[in-house]
């Protein structure tokens, strides 16, 4: 006879490391609830301690080599029998107890090698299927059913359980949107950087025109992008539709001025030239620009027709940046929302807005974090 000590957070976990190092043939001799050592084990939940047997003279003997202690053998059989009395342990008797508390612990297993456990690990898979064709990248989908597996008991994973806590895990990993509105200083000085073509003028566009004719706020428009005449001429064409005015600098030192000049605007959007994000020396620029306002607010722009690949790079490429917020565009033009949760996972950033198509000011909205997340699991 082989007698084990297990330690555990609750009983169906218990259960498991009995079957899985003792085997089917286990039995329980023991259970109790425990506080942990110290001070904090009184604010804290009770573990569960179970003892387990297993006959080591089978045939079938899994081989281990826990030492039996007799004397809690012996008790735990006294507690559990009816009228045993202690001179009458003869190995007879003890068969007899071992057969019937074996039998019950065989019932419970049955139980928990039932189809259900079989239906779960298929709702797993589902959910790691649609996952994947939402183009979520694979240490995103591990962590996320990781956490599902751990947080669910074993009677409860079926398929809406599993659906309902991944809905949960995912809005509390992508967090609350960052708005606009969430800004409170006088004036807000703000950049927008991202890669080339990724849509940053028409997005400036966008959010300056809610902010003048929606919440009447007054708003200026700089733009540094003097590498594309067309660029410069796009913004000033919304400069002159939205009447707000219009500053072009062309090097980083001229950029304290031209703020200074339009001091008396809530906000003031800052167009930055698109970069390759391979170019170092090019994304030193943006730097350098950037580090002339205090506490500026940035805005990182990707797009969801870009791969996962490259937003990983980009989003390597500007870790340069200590703070910055997320927006996502062309979604009008993307089979799939995975990147929005791959994007989180890899820069740990708030999510903020995202465009779906190319009407000013209609086509952005703050990101809705209940319809991200029900088109991820496949809603």
């Amino acid at each position: 006879m082989k007698v084990k000590r297990y330690i555990a957070k609750d009983v169906q976990e218990a259960m498991i490391k009995v079957k899985s190092e003792l085997g089917r043939d286990a039995i329980i001799l023991h259970t109790r609830k425990i506080k942990k050592p110290g001070l904090t084990g009184l604010f804290k939940k009770p573990l569960f301690e179970v003892v387990a047997a297993v006959d080591t003279n089978k045939k079938d003997d899994n081989k281990l080599s826990y030492p039996l202690n007799q004397n809690l053998f012996n008790e735990s059989l006294i507690k559990n029998s009816k009228a045993l009395d202690s001179n009458t342990y003869d190995s007879f008797n003890i068969n007899n107890e071992i057969s019937s508390i074996k039998s019950l612990l065989t019932n419970v297993l049955s139980k928990m090698d039932s189809t259900p456990s079989s239906q779960n690990i298929q709702v797993l898979e589902k959910y790691e299927k649609v996952f994947k064709e939402e183009n979520v990248i694979k240490p995103v989908i591990d962590k996320i059913l990781s956490i599902v597996s751990r947080q669910m008991s074993i009677t409860d994973k079926n398929d809406q359980s599993i659906r309902n806590a991944i809905k949960i895990i995912l809005k509390d990993y992508l967090g609350s949107p960052f708005t606009m509105e969430n800004y409170t200083k006088k004036q807000n000085v703000i950049f927008f950087v991202g890669p080339t073509g990724v849509g940053k003028t028409t997005t400036i566009a966008k959010l300056a025109a809610k902010q003048t004719i929606m919440n009447n706020k007054s708003v200026a428009f700089i733009t540094s992008d003097t590498y594309r005449i067309a660029a410069v001429d796009q913004l000033k064409t919304y400069s002159e539709i939205l009447d707000v005015p219009f500053t072009v600098v062309y090097e980083p030192n001229e950029l304290g001025g031209a703020i200074e000049k339009h001091y008396d605007k809530d906000f003031i959007f800052i167009d930055t030239a698109g970069r390759n994000h391979k170019n170092k020396e090019l994304l030193l620029e943006i730097k350098s620009l950037i580090s002339t306002v205090e506490s500026p607010i940035v805005f990182l722009l990707l797009s969801l027709t870009t791969g996962y690949k490259d937003i990983e790079s980009i989003i390597q490429s500007y870790d340069f940046l200590d703070d910055y917020n997320l927006i996502f565009t062309k979604a009008d033009e993307s089979s799939s929302l995975g990147n929005i949760l791959n994007a989180k996972f890899l820069s740990s950033m708030p999510l903020s807005y995202i465009t779906t198509g190319q009407s000013v000011p209609d086509d952005i909205e703050l990101i809705d974090i209940e319809k991200i997340v029900n088109s991820l699991v496949g809603d």
